[in-house]
């Protein structure tokens, strides 16, 4: 909805992080501050379940204290430090999320479970009536795939544009006489 929003208000001007393209306010700072206060909240409940497996594996006897309590939080903020640190090393982290989400999020939402539900009616011995197996079919062996590919190479031509733009300021930075760089 937002993004039909934005679009609707801002055509094909709107920047990638949709925040990007709000006009400068209150409205902006407002939206940021609840932005980075959703980051932290899902960070922390997504994050969760790999800083516990993690402190598992760290902490031999199982039970609380003051040692398992500082194992947690060296487990926690290194992990959190590693993301920070992965997020800002990348170049073009955008078009990575990008690329990762053509990949995956198209099974994730259309392939899986419809493959799924088969595999779960095969397993039950239902029968499937025609409009389902043809539903999961289409999704399944048309849908996912050609938006896998397209948004795969929509995500590869925007990696290349990034390049492209980042190699021809590098260029015109080189360009310049020391002085003024």
């Amino acid at each position: 909805c937002t993004c039909v929003l934005a679009y609707g208000a801002y055509g094909s001007e709107v920047a990638g992080y949709l925040p990007e393209s709000m006009p400068p306010g209150h409205a902006k700072r407002l939206v940021g501050l609840l932005l980075a206060l959703h980051t932290a909240v899902a960070y922390m409940v997504a994050a969760q379940p790999l800083h516990r497996s993690i402190h598992a594996s760290l902490l031999a006897e199982p039970g609380g204290g003051a040692r398992a309590a500082l194992c947690w939080l060296c487990v926690s903020s290194g992990v959190l430090l590693l993301s920070i640190v992965l997020a800002t090393a990348v170049p073009f982290f955008s078009d990575l999320q990008s690329l990762l989400g053509s990949l995956a999020g198209a099974p994730m939402m259309f392939g899986f479970p419809a493959l799924f539900y088969l595999r779960a009616c095969r397993a039950h011995g239902l029968a499937l009536s025609w409009f389902d197996a043809a539903a999961c079919h289409f999704l399944l062996y048309l849908l996912t795939p050609t938006l896998v590919v397209l948004g795969t190479l929509s995500s590869m031509r925007s990696i290349a544009h990034s390049w492209e733009v980042a190699l021809a300021a590098d260029a015109a930075a080189q360009a310049q006489p020391a002085y003024l760089r």
